[in-house]
């Protein structure tokens, strides 16, 4: 059974949010001032959604930016501001880790000069898979001791394993780290692949939000160090030989 390792894997998706709670978005200011230096990544028509009702949910999206080819996409709410980049059925070439997130801070630190909000999380996450042949019984072997693949976990057609913890992201952040191994699907040319996937979620912490207010500074080095350190968490998961 093939073996896998971090170089197997490839990118599916990858998302840079800052957290803004205090609730406030001006479209108007938004795409007066800020759009028409965006235009040319996300050069697909932009959405402005109706006001939505008194009471809804403050992380639904009032305005929203995509590109012609449906790699990148930029959700502006009241409560958070997402940049995504994901796999189309029109790419090529996938976006490096790195690349993503020194565009996708640019995006957000633009955000930030024009509008001034007060950001007071911020989370990186990725999503990456690679083809495998048998995708439950390879991540049960992977993770689980011989013992355990005699009877309970010989044959399983899908597996899971979420693990979560807590660190120093160099000195300045305290981050929870999510990471999520598991089976899955993608649609190839008339028929399906299966898949193991792998799922992470670097953010800050929630209990640290009522009071703090990131700087551009600290936006720019947090992601620059998130890209790093989620490639360096998949080597852990997925080592060479």
């Amino acid at each position: 059974m093939a073996e896998l390792t971090a170089t197997s894997f490839e990118l599916a998706s990858c998302q840079a949010t800052v957290f803004t709670p205090d609730g406030d978005l001006a479209v108007s200011k938004v795409m007066r001032d800020l759009y028409p230096s965006l235009a040319t990544l996300f050069d697909g028509e932009p959405t402005i959604l109706p006001p939505v009702p008194e009471g809804a949910p403050l992380e639904i999206p009032r305005i929203i930016l995509e590109s012609k080819s449906h790699e990148w996409r930029c959700e502006f709410s009241p409560a958070r501001v997402n940049v995504y980049w994901r796999r189309a059925k029109s790419t090529v070439a996938c976006v490096a880790l790195g690349d993503f997130f020194a565009e996708a801070v640019k995006i957000l630190l633009q955000y930030a000069a024009q509008l001034s909000p007060r950001i007071a999380r911020l989370a990186a996450l990725s999503t990456r898979f690679s083809p495998h042949e048998k995708p439950g019984l390879f991540l049960a072997r992977h993770f689980c001791k011989d013992r355990w693949d005699k009877a309970p976990l010989n044959r399983p057609e899908n597996f899971e394993l979420h693990a979560h913890k807590r660190f120093t992201l160099t000195s300045d952040f305290t981050v929870n780290s999510w990471a999520r191994s598991k089976t899955g699907k993608v649609s190839g040319e008339g028929d399906e692949k299966l898949i193991v996937l792998f799922e992470q979620d670097l953010n800050t912490l929630a209990e640290e939000a009522p009071e703090k207010g990131f700087s551009e500074a600290e936006i720019k080095k947090f992601f620059l160090e998130a890209a790093t350190e989620l490639d360096s968490i998949l080597g852990l998961y997925y080592p060479s030989p």
